[in-house]
This record gives C-alpha cells, structure tokens and sequence, in this order.
C-alpha cells in the first residue's frame, strides 16, 4: 500500500476532491533514472529541473506498467528533430507522474509513476493547423528488457550467507540499482544451505526473482520507480475494507476460459551431503615387468586422474598375472589404501634370485674345471734286427733266445697308450655350465608383465535434487495441471512445503478473475488485498485510470477472488 500523508487522506475521505496531477520530464543526457528514483519526496531536490509538460498533455491512461498521452505541440518545440526540446521526449527521456488536490501543497501529492521513453515516439502534422501532435507511450522500469534478457553471473556465496545480500549484489552490480531505489529488506531471513552457491547464466530479472522465490515474494517495480515486492502469501490484513457500494461504480466477474494450476511441484537441492553410489564399474588399471631382478613392486591405483573419486568395496581383477611363465615366481595382493586409491603388491619369491645367482656361480665355477680325453691302449713285438759289419744280418727269433752266432738279443715289446683317431675328449666343465645355463634361462624365461584391473562402486557425495507437491484433494491423475517450480536456494522440505501450498492457493485464485471500477484511491497498489462490502477478498493484480483534467478519475482494479487453504 502506497504512503499517503495525513493531509492528503483527509481530502480523500472527505469526497470534496479537486485532483490535480502534473507530468515531469528530464533530460537524459544529463539526468539517470536512478537519480530520479532516489530523490526523496516529490520536490526532486538535487537534480537538474525537470520541464513540466503537463500542459502539452491530453488524454492521459495511466496503468501499473504504462503510461500513454497524447501530446499537443503547437510551437513544435518538441519535434524530434528541429524541437528545442526534443530530448525531453526522446529515446531514454525520463517521465513521471505525480498526483494530488488543488487544495494540498505539491509535498503533500504521490508519485504515482516513473518511467522511460523507448525507441522514437511518433509524431503528426496537422495541415489545417499546422500544430504537432504525438501518441507519447512511457514504460514502467520492469519493461527494461536489459534486466530480462542479459546473462549475468554472481560471485560465489558460502553457506549461511543471507539471501538479501545476493539479492542486493544482483540489484547493485547487474541492475544499476542503488540502496535508495530498492525496498526490499536487505535481510530476507532465508540463508543459502549449500558449501558454495551462485547465480550462473540467468537474466537479473531471474535472479532476483529466484531469490525471492524462497520467501514466496514477487518483485516489481512502484510508481517511484524502486524495486519492491508483492507477498504471494495471503495469510496477512487486506489494505483496504470497503464499508459500503458508496465508491463501487461496478463490480464484474470476467470470462477465463484457461485450465487452472491444479498442482504445483518444487524441485530443490536438499540442505544435507548424501552418499549417492554409482554402478559397479572398471576404476583403475596397473601394468609392471619383473623377475628375478627384482624382489617387491607397489603398483599405486586412483579412481581417477585428478585423485578425487571416491570408491568402495574394490577388488583386484588379475588380467595377466606375474605367474603366466614356466614357474610361479611370486605372490599378488591387492589393498585398498582410502576412499581415493588401493595399492597393488607384487612379491617376488626369495628362491628365484638365489637360483640364479647359484647357476651364475656354477656356470663360472664350471668354467676352470679340464676336459678328460679317453683312448684305446695296444701292445705288440716287434723283431729285433742286428747287423754285424762285414757279416751277414742275424735275426732273432720272436720268443727270444740264443741267436746262432755272434750276439743273443732279447725281442723289444712296444706299448701305444693313445693313438691319435681312436679315443673321445669328455668336456664335464661344459656340461656342467650347459646346466647352469638352463637353470639360467628357465628363470629368465619366467620374466613377464603382469596386467591389473580394480573393480569397485565408486560413489560421491552430492546434494540430491528433491521434490514437494501440493494439490488439489481428490484430484485424478489424468485432470493434473502442473506447474513445476525449480529453485535450488530451498534448502529443506519445510521451506519448499511452504513454496508448493502458497503457489497453490495463488494459482488457484487467479483463476478467478475479478474486476472492480471504484473511486481513484491512490494508496491502493498492485499486491495489495481488497475486501468489498459482502466480505469478498480481491487481490489487486493490475491498476488502471483515465486521467482528466478536474475529474476524479474511476480506478479499474483487475484482480482475482483470494481463495484461503
């Protein structure tokens, strides 16, 4: 509900009413929106002097969002290429409304609407006359399409930060907004739940939407032009009570033809860290080359490469093992170290490098050992020959004895222990280095790589998307008309509990439109609750007048039936 003072309350009470209004408008090369909205009262004290154009204006309608005139320039003072005043009404020109009474001081009047100019505004030369006329078309701040349609990313917030101070950052950094332009608490009472969070890749107008979200609060902009909000609860007082029919000038159920909002579902991320497991699955592999030549390998095995998933029940998975030679020469084991990595152990048995090193030692030792010759041993006589001079040649006979004649000799016996051709050499020191080198090669041919897989559940711990639903009782699956609502700043089941039933009831009731056309009051405000004469609650969704001169204009509020749970 908009402030009105005292003085101006009583006027409106009376019914003697004299309404006044006058239209401002500044320059914006010289003058922002902001300066204007924060300015204090109605005076606009520190700006530059705004032109009052009301004169040049005619048939004003004015509504929560837009405001229309047309325009009578007969001087051409503002024609938008030769007028002396053609900024005051061109694109970015700043406007606003301000009404009261001809008996109120200009202090005493509201401010009923700020906005800008977009794009050219379209004018007419009139033949006859030769005067300027324009259709002058000025829209609320939350028609800025840069609020709706930039990407923004936020800084990052820890845990137990308050949603205010993200909100006010999104206003302050993104929006343009200063403190004074804003009416939101800065502390919403709702903390952020998770380690870090942020706004990422979502227009201004949706982040702070968001943010609000939590609070089931609406943001929109008031006739000054200052962000404030519109509770979705309607669990509060009404505004305003009419007595009595007195200021009705007609009441009116209009046509609605759309399905209604039957369900609303929240979707959020739970405040608490879970366990959430993944399928059973390879995680790591190892690979290594050993032997004789060495006695132990630790084979270190992650989960993944930057060391950061987490896994359980692992096991070892032998693809090839160390054993796959000729002889098992070593032992496997596996053991998971943390939730991070295991450890893959491959022991060498202690007989592999003493065998080899005993065989090397006898293939040297059987290196100095002598080869052994073998031959075969015959004997035989051979006749002895004697040859006198001068006398004729004796011969003895085989068996010895007396030889008639001059000399006796006994036969010569010849022994041939080896004959070259007819014996074998036996090389035992090779033989014997043969075997070692066996034994050698029988290790080194157990010599192999080995191949390693571990298997587990690799698991991590995450804040599980959750749900609330709140719907109509009795309500069958196939007439279900949802709305989903996806927020990840609602950190418990009670907070979205509390989402899923306010929405409910609001959607619910603007299914029922109403429509009130009443007595200007200009206290009233989209957002505010309405309760007629017969006790009905109408909530005010949109505000609409025409505006003429010494006329109290008949306010259209366009609203909906508030419906209780």
């Amino acid at each position: 509900m908009r402030y009105i003072s005292a003085a101006f309350q009583e006027v409106l009470d009376s019914r003697r009413r004299r309404p006044a209004y006058k239209i401002y408008a500044w320059d914006h090369s010289g003058t922002t929106i902001s300066q204007v909205a924060a300015a204090p009262g109605n005076l606009h004290a520190g700006l530059p002097t705004p032109m009052d154009i009301t004169p040049y204006a005619s048939e004003i309608a004015w509504s929560d969002k837009q405001l229309s005139f047309t325009m009578v320039d007969p001087q051409n003072v503002f024609h938008p290429d030769t007028g002396a005043y053609r900024n005051y009404l061109g694109d970015g020109a700043i406007l606003r409304l301000v009404e009261g009474d001809e008996v109120l001081s200009e202090t005493d009047w509201v401010t009923s609407f700020t906005g800008q100019i977009h794009g050219q505004v379209g004018w007419k030369k009139a033949r006859h006359s030769g005067s300027v006329t324009a259709k002058v078309s000025v829209f609320g701040r939350a028609e800025t399409q840069a609020f709706k349609r930039r990407k923004i990313t936020t800084r990052e917030y820890s845990v137990g930060t308050d949603l205010g101070i993200a909100l006010y950052d999104v206003c302050e950094t993104f929006m343009g907004l200063t403190r004074a332009e804003v009416r939101i608490p800065f502390t919403l009472g709702r903390q952020f739940k998770h380690k870090v969070n942020q706004l990422a890749q979502v227009s201004p107008w949706e982040a702070i939407t968001s943010l609000l979200e939590v609070v089931c609060y609406q943001p929109y902009f008031d006739g000054e032009g200052k962000l404030t909000y519109v509770n979705k609860s309607f669990q509060r007082p009404p505004a305003k009570v009419l007595a009595d029919y007195v200021s009705c000038v007609e009441l009116e159920v209009p046509e609605n033809s759309q399905d209604g909002i039957n369900k609303v579902k929240v979707v959020f991320l739970d405040a608490q860290l879970e366990r959430v497991d993944g399928p059973y699955q390879k995680l790591g592999e190892a690979q290594v080359t050993t032997g004789f030549f060495s006695m132990h390998e630790t084979l270190p095995c992650w989960w993944s490469e930057d060391h950061k998933q987490r896994a359980d029940g692992t096991s070892m998975k032998v693809i090839k093992s160390v054993n796959s030679g000729l002889l098992p020469v070593g032992d496997e084991s596996y053991e998971q170290k943390d939730d991070f990595h295991g450890e893959i152990e491959v022991e060498i048995s202690v007989w592999v490098p003493i065998l080899a090193t005993v065989m090397a030692l006898e293939y040297v030792a059987a290196a100095l050992i002598p080869d052994e010759t073998t031959s075969t041993s015959k004997g035989f006589t051979l006749p002895t020959v004697l040859s006198a001079p001068g006398a004729v040649a004796l011969v003895a006979p085989p068996t010895g004895g007396p030889v008639t004649g001059v000399i006796t000799v006994a036969p010569i016996q010849v022994v041939a222990e080896e004959v070259p051709g007819t014996g074998f050499t036996i090389p035992w020191g090779r033989v014997l280095q043969a075997q070692a080198m066996l034994g050698i090669m029988l290790i080194q041919m157990s010599i192999g790589s080995a191949q390693y897989e571990v298997w587990g559940t690799p698991y991590d711990y995450a804040y599980l998307e959750k749900m609330s639903i709140a719907m109509e009782d009795g309500l069958d699956y196939w007439l279900e008309n949802e709305k989903e609502i996806k927020n990840d700043f609602v950190g418990s089941h009670d907070q979205a509990d509390t989402i899923a039933v306010t929405e409910l009831i609001w959607e619910k009731s603007l299914t029922r439109p109403r429509r009130v056309v009443m007595e200007d009051d200009p206290s009233l405000e989209v957002g505010d609750m309405v309760v007629i004469p017969d006790g009905r609650k109408i909530l005010i969704t949109g505000l609409s007048k025409k505006i003429k001169r010494g006329e109290v204009a008949s306010l259209v509020i366009d609203g909906c039936k508030v419906m209780t749970p």
